[in-house]
């Protein structure tokens, strides 16, 4: 008999019973022990506190004015957007502890907000050519900053490596990226050249390649044995072990993409648009983007903070369904997030699993759309869900019963057990 109608339907045969999804809530920790917690959410998990691999927290976007835009824990330190700037800023870079940004304008002029050090610039020297981008050092307790020639200019502890300022270039120089230790950097010209310095190992260029868009930045991979280049038609160019995770190249609705930047933990990367849109690829969590304001000057740059990745303390998630389910229906599940601890967390990513009360039910019979698939914010010391977090419930996880088509009366009265899984960084 087919379990496919609601409970009132005429049919033949005895008369079903109401099938009743009783969902209890479930919680796990970000080392992925799952367990349900009875009675509607009343277990707690172990205190642990975990250090885990750097994991990209919030990022800045910067305009050529100098007005940024922060998004997840990126907080805003300041902005050159009131200012009257001799030239347009072209680049930004982040302090290793995400509490600060340098912007740089064309002329080499460094603005330092947060704790980032201002340790000098060439804003009132003559250029032979304009300032197209910086990088900070490992320490961050210096910067590079690099000419379209190709010229390098040092401050701080950031090492002189060498540089194309004396040499002919095919197309000029539009990005820079330092080695792990500061001992070497990279540059990588319009058309794909590569140029590496100090301990900066070569791995390969795109100089011999017909491209589609010129090239707009390059950057280390995770191990520093590696790079890859974004061109401005949203291609992603990888060489050593940097890995492919996807490009826009082709079908990419956004503008001219104006900086590729990969993520704190060499998993994934973002790309930014002129007008703000923001894509994300692998691991790179998505924040927020700029692309429905009003700007009044085009992004040029992109910068992201930084934390350790942990399983913050005690931290959990439950959700009950609203209502009961039966073949062929969906309950979206507002999750809460309970969140004790003295700083804010951000749930990166969440999933939800389905067991049940009888096998002959099994967890084939209901299917779940994860979501949501965005980073969300908790604050400190608070319990909320998803719905006070200000997630729409079309970005709720959802919880089907598969109407299979065939026999499914053992799944009257059966009860669902769900588990959360959620990784956070705070």
């Amino acid at each position: 008999m087919h379990v496919t109608e609601m409970i009132g339907a005429d049919r033949q045969g005895p008369e079903p019973r109401r099938l009743i999804a009783i969902l209890l809530c479930g919680f796990v920790l970000f080392v992925g022990v799952t367990g349900a917690a009875l009675g509607g959410g009343g277990g707690r998990a172990p205190a642990a506190l975990l250090s885990g691999p750097v994991a990209s927290t919030g990022y800045w976007l910067v305009g050529s004015d100098g007005g940024v835009f922060a998004y997840g824990q990126a907080h805003f330190y300041g902005s050159t957007g009131a200012m009257t700037l001799n030239r347009p800023i072209v680049g930004m870079a982040s302090t290793p502890d995400g509490h600060g940004y340098w912007m740089v304008a064309s002329d080499g002029g460094v603005f330092a907000y947060g704790d980032a050090g201002f340790f000098g610039s060439t804003g009132a020297e003559p250029l032979n050519n304009p300032v197209v981008a910086m990088a900070a050092s490992p320490s961050g307790h210096g910067y590079w900053l690099v000419a379209s020639d190709g010229g390098v200019f040092a401050f701080g502890d950031a090492g002189f490596s060498g540089s194309m300022g004396d040499r002919h270039l095919n197309r000029p120089v539009v990005g820079l990226a330092a080695t792990p230790s500061g001992a070497g950097y990279w540059m990588v010209a319009s058309d794909g050249g590569v140029f590496a310095f100090g301990d900066a190992g070569f791995h390969g260029s795109a100089a011999d390649r017909a491209l589609a868009s010129p090239m707009v930045s390059i950057g280390m991979s995770a191990t520093g044995q590696g790079y890859l280049m974004g061109a401005g038609d949203g291609g992603v160019f990888t060489y050593g072990d940097a890995a492919f995770l996807g490009s826009a190249s082709g079908h990419t609705p956004i503008g001219t993409v104006a900086d590729l930047l990969i993520s704190a933990d060499g998993g994934g990367y973002w790309m930014v648009s002129t007008d703000g849109a923001v894509l994300t690829f692998g691991s790179a969590p998505f924040f927020g983007s700029a692309a429905g304001l009003a700007l009044v000057r085009p992004i040029v740059g992109m910068a992201s903070s930084a934390g350790s990745t942990v399983n913050p303390q005690d931290y959990s998630m439950s959700g009950d369904a609203p209502t009961a389910l039966t073949p062929g229906t969906s309950v979206t599940i507002d999750l809460r997030v309970s969140n004790p601890n003295s700083a804010p967390i951000t749930l990166v990513s969440t999933i939800t699993t389905v067991t049940t009360s009888d096998p002959l039910c099994g967890p084939a019979n209901f299917t779940v759309t994860q979501r949501p698939t965005h980073a969300v914010t908790v604050p400190a010391g608070a319990s909320a869900t998803l719905s006070e977090l200000g997630v729409a419930p079309v970005d709720r996880p959802v919880v089907t019963m598969v109407d299979t088509g065939a026999n499914q009366d053992a799944c009257q009265d059966v009860r669902l057990t769900l588990h959360y899984q959620g990784e956070a960084i705070g």
